[in-house]
Formats: C-alpha cells, structure tokens, sequence
C-alpha cells in the first residue's frame, strides 16, 4: 500500500507539473552499461516497460554509410572510423559515431587532452578496439576491500563475467571451467592471424623477465593473448546487437529515442528525494517523462555528474554558486576523475605488415568478401598481444593494424606498441559550465598530474622496445626516434608532448561507503536520494588496468540483478563474511545441494542466494576455499552454515559485521 502511494503521488506530481509520459524504467544512455540494463529489465519484469534515452544516433541509421569510412557500423575495423588519434583528420570531421571532449589546458603537460566518447546506440562496445579482457583478481581484491563493497570481489564477479559470454575458443566441457558458452556477448580470438613470430615474441617476453598468462581465463597479470567481441560471421558485436537484438527492439515494453540529450532528473523534493522521472531535450523540445519505478543513470563518466548536479545532486557549494536547489549535498560528484595515461610508439617492422595496408583493407574487394562471407581483413582486430601486470607491473598492447593517418607512414611494414599506466595516481574533476549547465563541463583531466605517474610509462616503453628488439621483430625505431630512445630525458618530455588518455576515465560518481566519500551505495544507489542509481564506469572508485567492455557488461549484469532483488522486498541490515576451508574439499557444493544458515534454508543461484524467509547473500568457491556473506536478522544474530547437515562455519555478527 505504501509504495502504490509513493507511486500514485510521483505520477501526479510529475503529469501536473512536467507534462510527463511514463514508463516504468527510464534509463538514461544506450551506451554498453544502458542497452546491457535496458534488456535485462525487460527480462526480469515482463510486465514493466522501459524507457531507453540516447543522445546519440542508432548505429543502423544510414548517416553511418560515410565516403570517408568503411560504410557498415558493425565491420570490426571501424574502429578505425572513430578514433581521430588513429585516422585521418577528414574521418575525424566526418564522425558520425563520437563525441569530442577537450578538457581545459593542463599545466603540468602545457596542452589540452581530447577524451572520444562513443556518441550512437551501443556506445563505446559500437566503436571500440574491441578488446575483450577480464581485470585481474587483485583489482577485485582491492575494490571488495573497500567498507560494504565485498560482494564486488574475484569470485562473486566471475560468475557474472562467465554469464555474460559465450567464449568461442574454449573448451565449455571442463568441469568448473572459467569460460561462459551461453551468453549474450561472443568473445573470440582474432580471425586473421597475427603477424608477429609467436615462439620468438614468446621467448623474448620470458628472457625479459614477463611472465605468459591467460588473462581472461586465469585473471593474472602478464603476456597473454587478447581476445574480442566479434561474432563466428566476423560482424562487430557491440552491445546494441548483443542486447537490443531484433527480438528486444520489437518488444511493445521497450521504447529506444535516440537524439535525446538529458538535461536533469526530476525529484520530489523531500524526507526521500523521490526521483520521479526526467527532463530531456530533442530537436529543440524539451520533454518531460515520469519513471514509476526507476530512474537509472548510466550516461557514463562525462555526463553522469553533469547529469547529477544539474538535477541539484552534488557538492552544495558549486550548486548554490549556479542558483541550482540543492536536493542532495554529495561533494564526490564530479571528483575522482581519472584516465591511464597512455603513450605510442612506432617501429619499422622487419617484414610486410598487410594490416597497416589501409589501401588493402579498405578496399571494395575486401568490403565485399566481408559482407557475403564474413572473412577477410576487415574481420581483423587492432590488438592480438597486451602486457597488464604481473611482475614487470606494466600495461601495453602490441598493434598491428592500420590506425593512423595514411600519410604518416605510407609503407605497410611497421607497428606500434601502445602503453599506459593501469595504476594511475593523478586525479582531476569535472565541474559545470556555468555558460550552460546542461552542456558539456569543464574537465580538469589531471593526467600526469602526480609526476610519479610518468615512471610507469618510461618503463613500460623501453621494456616493450627491448622485447620486439631482442624478438627480431623490429629492425628501426620511428617515432620517436632512436636519439630520443638514447636520452631518457628526451624520452620525458616525448612522453610530455605526446600523452593521451586511453579513453578508460572512470570515477566521477564513484561507489563508496558513505555521502563523504562516495556518490552511490553497493546496490548502486545514489546516496540520499530514491529510486535512483547510475551504472556506468563512473561509479568505479578505481580504474581497472585493463580494457573496461567485459567489466561493464558484468557490473550492469549485477545491477539488474539488484534491481530484481530489491523489488522483492529484500532490506539488508548487515553483512557477516563466514570464511573457511574444507580438506578434502566439498566436491557436492552445487544447485543442488542443501544449504541453511541457522534454521532458515536456502538455494544458491548464480553465486547469490535467496531465501524463503528474504535473507540473502553470496558464496564464492575457489579450490577447497569457501566464502559466504549472509545478512542477519539482526548484528547480535550467531550464524551457523551447515551444508548438506554438516557444520561448515559459525561465526557471531556483532564481531564481523560490516553495516550497509
């Protein structure tokens, strides 16, 4: 009765004094994070609608057959299409598929900084490298140390990682294999081939001291392979194909507008800050639709806190000094900004490199026998080998394929390493234009920032050097040149002059433990407020050292999962961790066995629980280790897990328990 109430009063506020259309669901961006949240929505509410707002173009509306670019959104080396660090100044003003941000001048570095957002359906999944790596364990480690943030850690993400993909290299029958096969997004490797001599890049990596891993399978740092999201017919599989296919477009329940700039959330100002919809601005209109059960921001890291503070949600002191009401004092919105900083280098490749033929690969023929038999160059990855932590601590992906501009070096026989440090210290912000508050804000990008940050670089570019020098795989430095390479501090202020982001930003409504140090809760709630939450890459406290894709599709995944189980009522009070181990270990420990904590049993499903009671929780098995996080009745609770009648754990709440 009360939450019919709740919703009774928003739908009139919002109808009498915004004009609204509702829908259940508004979600704000179809970017990876949007179109991942819109359809799992769908699937868990099969009687709700949603609302799916993105200011950019459909990546099937025609504008993206282009002259100057390979006339198809979904043909994997578009990539090349987008980026204007990697084409041609013409395809860079022609870019149907980005939008520009240049931060203000930063001092440390003496220049602006150019971010490349992807601005249609899909987001950056529709016009990225395509690079699908899963993060490391530790960085798991790391985010699920943070205070209420535990259910963020390796295990529990695994699972999502794994129902996400169906991995199309792997064998899907080993027992407690890592690798998903039932999944919406197909991950692969690469379908042309490398060019490099594997066995001497190989031997090279281990003489200089890297160690060779599987990243995504093992999720530990060093030289691996890289695999993508590119589908068994060599299509580009971006989350607008993977998620809003055909069958998802066509559902009566989901509405997808494109051209919709969002402008600010509406509130019910008041006890709750009820969010009861939002304002958005199309060909000129500026429209008004009311969410009856949720608003979720997921316009990522750029507009999310533009977003947020125009709608009065953000630190009280910028909001009073623009005349915004102030709905929510949260001082992190907008703060935390951070980007790997990343550098290039380019070498004469000893031998003919037909990837950096961009004659060869953009070529009708090759278009062709892309659309009629999905093989080809066009097929092609720009990446085949990266290096992301381990031992020598460095991140750099070895390129291979044409994505610079044709006059730069017009002889096919070159390659370049790209690096960036995955551990970045610098932080910056992103503050409102006080010229236009809903259009794009002042960026304080910080890279480079904390001076330390440029080591990490000066290391990773003479070690990757080193190794394709010591492979014979490079017979030439390019640029920089080799009296560069010769004086490291030549090669400082090369990195200075030339320093980009990798388009990885992150942090900027960040998930903490509290209002003072964090924009939203676990469950992905903005504090302060209700019925609003973001998912985007902004909520990350840290940036991941990797590519961001996987991690997206699997922390949007978790929030529909949320959303699911808070709809059922489930109000956590606290958290106990029970964790043990068993000799031998419980080979039974499945579906189908039997749990129960104290007298209240219950089913595992998909690494959480819930309960007949409403308790609910996750495990995590790796080996014969087991961990489990229950919510108590209450913080004086002891709590006994039995598994299939055996005492596993008990533990005392009041002496392990960490508050929501």
């Amino acid at each position: 009765m009360c939450k019919f109430f709740v919703y009774i009063i928003s739908l009139l506020i919002c109808i009498h004094m915004y004009n609204c259309t509702a829908y259940d669901f508004v979600i704000v961006g179809a970017g990876t994070s949007g179109a991942t949240v819109a359809r799992k929505l769908l699937d868990y509410f099969p009687n709700n609608t949603v609302l799916l707002l993105e200011r950019g173009l459909d990546n099937l509306d025609p504008v993206f057959v282009d002259e100057t670019c390979t006339p198809e959104p979904h043909v994997p080396v578009t990539q090349s299409c987008t980026y204007p660090t990697i084409v041609s100044p013409r395809r860079f003003a022609f870019s149907p598929a980005a939008t520009f941000y240049f931060s203000a001048n930063q001092p440390q570095i003496n220049s602006t900084i150019l971010f490349v957002v992807g601005n249609v359906t899909g987001g950056g999944s529709s016009t990225n490298g395509m690079v699908a790596l899963r993060p490391l364990r530790e960085e798991f480690t790391k985010m699920s140390s943070i205070p209420t943030l535990e259910e963020f850690g390796y295990h529990s993400m695994l699972a999502y990682l794994k129902k996400i993909e169906t991995n199309q290299n792997n064998n899907f029958a080993v027992p407690g294999d890592r690798t998903g096969n039932n999944g919406p997004v197909p991950v692969t490797n690469d379908q042309v081939g490398t060019i490099y001599n594997e066995p001497a890049l190989l031997s090279s990596v281990i003489a200089n001291g890297v160690n060779p891993t599987d990243i995504n399978y093992l999720q530990i740092g060093g030289f691996s392979k890289v695999q993508h999201t590119i589908t068994r017919n060599g299509r580009r599989a971006s989350s607008a194909i993977n998620y809003l296919d055909s069958a998802t477009r066509s559902n009566p329940r989901f509405t997808l507008i494109n051209g919709a700039n969002v402008r600010r959330v509406l509130f019910s100002i008041g006890l709750v800050n009820l969010a009861t919809g939002v304002e958005y601005q199309k060909n000129g209109a500026v429209i008004n639709v009311t969410a009856n059960k949720e608003v979720i921001l997921c316009a990522g890291t750029f507009e999310t806190p533009r977003i947020l503070k125009a709608s009065g949600v953000g630190p009280s002191a910028e909001l009073n000094a623009l005349n915004i009401p102030v709905v929510k004092d949260l001082p992190a919105v907008g703060t935390n900004f951070h980007d790997k900083p990343l550098t290039i280098a380019k070498f004469k490749y000893n031998g003919y490199n037909p990837k950096m033929n961009e004659t060869l690969i953009f070529s009708n023929a090759t278009f062709q026998q892309w659309k009629v038999n999905g093989t080809g160059p066009l097929t092609g990855a720009t990446v085949i080998f990266a290096i992301h932590g381990g031992p020598a601590n460095i991140d750099a992906e070895f390129h291979e394929q044409a994505i610079v501009p044709n006059n730069e070096f017009p002889f096919p026989d070159w390659v370049q390493i790209i690096c960036w440090n995955g551990s970045p210290k610098s932080r910056g912000s992103i503050t409102l234009n006080p010229a236009d508050i809903y259009g794009i804000g002042i960026i304080d990008s910080g890279i480079l920032k904390d001076p330390t940050d440029a080591d990490n670089l000066v290391t990773c570019n003479y070690k990757t050097r080193e190794i394709l020098y010591d492979a014979g795989l490079i017979t030439q430095d390019l640029a920089p040149p080799t009296s560069v390479w010769n004086d490291e501090a030549q090669f400082r202020n090369y990195i200075n002059n030339t320093v980009g982001p990798t388009y990885h930003n992150c942090g900027t409504a960040r998930m903490g433990t509290n209002t003072s140090v964090g924009v939203v809760d676990k469950n992905y709630k903005v504090f302060g407020t209700t019925r609003l939450r973001v998912m985007d890459y902004s909520i990350v406290p840290t940036v991941f050292r990797v590519n961001p894709m996987l991690i997206l599709y699997a922390l949007a995944e978790k929030l529909a999962h949320v959303v699911r189980e808070d709809s059922q009522g489930v109000v956590p009070s606290g958290v106990i961790s029970l964790n043990f181990v068993c000799t031998p270990p419980l080979t039974v420990l499945n579906d189908y066995s039997i749990w129960r904590v104290n007298n209240t049993y219950f089913k595992p499903y998909f690494y959480h629980w819930v309960s007949s009671t409403g308790a609910k929780g996750s495990y995590a098995v790796e080996g014969n280790s087991y961990s489990l996080f229950y919510t108590p009745v209450n913080n004086s609770q002891t709590v006994t897990l039995y598994i299939n009648g055996v005492v596993v754990a008990t533990r005392t709440a009041s002496s392990t328990i960490c508050p929501y």
